[in-house]
C-alpha cells in the first residue's frame, strides 16, 4: 500500500515514546460546553381526538398517539414533552388560563372517510398566539393503518426539528450580533473545517452554518454542512456534553433529510447520511447511503473512506484497508488523514494485527495529536501487544485531555451499535485492555 505503510514490526525506540510524551501536553480546544445546540423546545402532546362515533376506532387514534410519543421520546431528545389528556383547545390563547408549560402543542382528530379510511387532521399550534404553524390532513387505511400512521409520525418529527433548528438559528445569530450573509458564512464554515477535527473548529464551523441559514433557510450546502458538525459530534462523545451530543443525533437526521427533499442527487448529502446511520447503529441503511452517494459520485472520498469503516462493524473489517486507500488517493487533504489512519488502525486491531493498529494509529496522531479516538484505541493496541507502560501513558493523555468523558458513551459509540458476533467478538478484548487501564468506557 503505497498511502498506509504498515510497519510489521513496531518502533520502540526514543522518538516514539517522545512522540508519546507529547500526547499529555494541554490541547487547544479540549473539553467543555458545547457552545451549540442547546436549545430545547416544551412540546405538549395530545391525544388524537376520535370524531368518527365510533368506539372501536378509539384503539387506533389511541395507538396513533403512543407511537407519535415513542417516536419524540426516542428521537426527539431536543424536545421538552409533556402528555396531555384534557382539552388541548384550553391551553393555548387564553388570557384567564395559566400560562401553559409548552411552547408549542401537538393536537389532531380522525374524523371517518371514505369507506374503510380514515381522515387524520394534524397540526402544530404555538400556544402563546393559538396560531397554526403547521397543519395537514392524511387519509389512513383502517385495516393497515401502520404505513401511513409510521409517516404521519415522521413527518410531526421533523416538524418540530424544524422549530429547533430555527430557534438554534435564532440564537446562533443573536449571539453572533451579525448580519450573516451565505457565502461570507459559508467560506468561514469551510476555513474551520480545514484544520483539525477538533470540538472548537467543529463548533466555529457549527456556528457559521447555523448563521447561513439565517440568510437562506434552503441552503443545500449550509443544510449539509450543519448536517456534517452534528456527525463530527455525535462521533466525539468527549467533547464534553452528551445532551448536545444527543440533539445533534437527531437534528442532524432530519437536516440531512430536508437537505436530500431539496436536491435528492446530493451525493455529500447521502454521505452524511450514511455517517448519521452508522453512528446510530443503523448499518444496513448507512451501507445503502453510501451505495447512493457512491452511484451518484465515484469519486468522493468521503464516501469511500465511512463505507470502509462502516464494513468493520458489520464484521468485515477485511474490507477497511482497501476502501481506505482508495479515499486517500482520491483526497489527500491532510484533516482527512488523520481519520483515514484511524479507520485502518482500527480494522487492524480488530483483526488482531496489534502492532500494524499500533503504526496506523500513531499516524493519525501525528497529524492530530488530540484525536481522541485515535488515542482511545491506540492505547488497546500498545496494551495487547505487552506494552503496558506506553499503554497507561497514552491513558492517561487521554484523561487528562477528556476528563469528562460520559460513562458509557464509548461503548454506545463502538460496542452497541453493531449486532454483528464477529465484530463483537473482534471489539470485546479491546473493550477489556481500556477498561483494565482505568479509562471508563
Amino acid at each position: 500500500m503505497s498511502h498506509l505503510p504498515v510497519p510489521r514490526e513496531a518502533e520502540n525506540n526514543g522518538e516514539k515514546r517522545r512522540e508519546r510524551a507529547a500526547l499529555a501536553a494541554p490541547i487547544a480546544g479540549g473539553a467543555g460546553r458545547w457552545r451549540c445546540l442547546q436549545s430545547s423546545i416544551a412540546v405538549g402532546v395530545a391525544p388524537l381526538r376520535n370524531l368518527t362515533g365510533d368506539a372501536e376506532q378509539q384503539r387506533l387514534t389511541d395507538a396513533f398517539t403512543d407511537d407519535l410519543l415513542t417516536e419524540l421520546v426516542e428521537h426527539g431528545r431536543g424536545f421538552s414533552l409533556q402528555q396531555l389528556t384534557g382539552n388541548p383547545a384550553s391551553s393555548c390563547g387564553n388570557a384567564r388560563a395559566a400560562e401553559p408549560d409548552f411552547k408549542y402543542l401537538v393536537t389532531g382528530s380522525a374524523q371517518r372517510g371514505e369507506p374503510g379510511m380514515l381522515r387524520v387532521n394534524v397540526q402544530i399550534i404555538e400556544t402563546a398566539t393559538s396560531q397554526y404553524l403547521w397543519a395537514r390532513r392524511y387519509e389512513l387505511n383502517v385495516r393497515e393503518p401502520a404505513p401511513a400512521q409510521t409517516r404521519i409520525v415522521r413527518r410531526i418529527s421533523q416538524q418540530l426539528h424544524v422549530l429547533l433548528l430555527q430557534q438554534e438559528i435564532h440564537r446562533a445569530c443573536l449571539e453572533s450580533g451579525m448580519e450573516p450573509e451565505l457565502y461570507e458564512c459559508l467560506s468561514s464554515a469551510a476555513s474551520a473545517l480545514e484544520g483539525e477535527l477538533r470540538q472548537d473548529h467543529t463548533a466555529e464551523a457549527q456556528r457559521w452554518f447555523l448563521a447561513a441559514l439565517a440568510d437562506d433557510p434552503r441552503s443545500v450546502e449550509a443544510l449539509v454542512g450543519l448536517a456534517r458538525t452534528c456527525q463530527e459530534l455525535v462521533s466525539n462523545p468527549w467533547w464534553g456534553d452528551s445532551a448536545a451530543a444527543a440533539v445533534a443525533a437527531d437534528l442532524g437526521r432530519e437536516v440531512v433529510a430536508i437537505a436530500l427533499n431539496l436536491a435528492p442527487g446530493a451525493a455529500d448529502a447521502h454521505c452524511i447520511q450514511g455517517m448519521l446511520h452508522s453512528a446510530a447503529g443503523q448499518l444496513d441503511d448507512a451501507a445503502r447511503a453510501f451505495e447512493r452517494a457512491l452511484s451518484l459520485d465515484r469519486e468522493l472520498a468521503i464516501a469511500h473512506g465511512f463505507a470502509g469503516y462502516n464494513a468493520a462493524f458489520r464484521g468485515n473489517a477485511g474490507d477497511t484497508l482497501p476502501a481506505i486507500e482508495r479515499a486517500m488517493r482520491l483526497n489527500r487533504t491532510d484533516r482527512r488523514h488523520s481519520i483515514w489512519f484511524f479507520f485502518c488502525g482500527f480494522a487492524e486491531l480488530l483483526v488482531g494485527r496489534t502492532e500494524a493498529a499500533v503504526a496506523l494509529l500513531e499516524k493519525s496522531l501525528e497529524r492530530n495529536r488530540s484525536y481522541g479516538s485515535a488515542q482511545l484505541f491506540l492505547m488497546a493496541a500498545l496494551s495487547l501487544s505487552g506494552r503496558r507502560d506506553e499503554a497507561a501513558q497514552v491513558a492517561a493523555s487521554f484523561q487528562a485531555q477528556y476528563p469528562n468523558c460520559p460513562a458509557g458513551a464509548v461503548e454506545q459509540l463502538w460496542f452497541s451499535r453493531s449486532a454483528s458476533a464477529t465484530y463483537r467478538a473482534q471489539i470485546l478484548p479491546v473493550f477489556g485492555s481500556i477498561r483494565e487501564l482505568g479509562v471508563p468506557v
